[in-house]
């Protein structure tokens, strides 16, 4: 197991280099056994390499991102660029790796305390090729183009800039609210807002005396044209 030194450790995104607070990333190989009739062992087996990340940030660090649901056969613009130079205490496994055309999978705003700061979470996919050596695989290659589908999302809150936008049409509320017994018992209530999301990013760091979260998923679909 190594240890990584988040004192030593840099993310950069699309140019933005400060106001990381965590990231995770793997990097994984899904194996699809071709299996036949007379024999333990599979025929073939397929092979498909993803890449995931996911990030917390200060709010307002990255960029907002307008999503357009694709009209065409031709790559998401839900991406963004990511390099990853993460120090280990073992020098042979610190990494230095860039990934590029990381789609952006889901997005949420969160700021708890009416005196606290705002966060931002961000997912990421892309599909590479797989790269498994040896006669009995098969290799999935970079797909020829990652579409983008209609997004949904909700917020709710009383922060301005809370993170997402909606379509106009579409949208529907309800509401929800807590109250605790006590002296003297302070409690909560707001209104959610659920629609179609047609931007994400740019929440607001400080709102001081508000609170409130919001989410979106962006679905992404990876498509193979020979």
């Amino acid at each position: 197991m190594g240890v990584i030194l988040g004192t030593m450790t840099r993310v950069i995104i699309d140019g933005q280099d400060s106001g990381f607070q965590s990231i995770n990333w793997g990097i994984n190989s899904q194996p699809n056994r071709l299996w036949q009739l007379g024999a333990w062992e599979p025929w073939k087996t397929q092979v498909v390499k993803t890449v995931s990340v996911s990030l917390t940030t200060y709010a307002g660090v990255l960029s907002p991102v307008n999503l357009q649901p694709s009209t065409s056969c031709t790559d998401s613009t839900a991406l963004k660029n990511i390099t990853i130079d993460a120090s280990a205490c073992d020098p042979a496994l610190s990494i230095n790796q860039t990934f590029n055309r990381m789609f952006i999978t889901s997005y949420s705003y969160s700021k708890t305390e009416p005196t606290g700061y705002g966060t931002e979470s961000w997912s990421f996919q892309a599909w590479v090729d797989a790269d498994t050596t040896g006669t009995d695989f098969i290799n999935i290659p970079e797909p020829t183009a990652v579409l983008q589908g209609i997004s949904e999302g909700q917020k709710s809150g009383d922060v301005v800039n809370i993170g997402v936008e909606f379509l106009t049409a579409g949208q529907v509320t309800g509401s929800q609210g807590s109250v605790s017994a006590g002296t003297p018992g302070i409690g909560n209530t707001d209104t959610i807002t659920l629609g179609i999301v047609s931007r994400i990013g740019g929440g607001d760091l400080e709102a001081f005396g508000k609170t409130g979260s919001s989410s979106a998923s962006i679905p992404h679909t990876p498509i193979y044209i020979g």
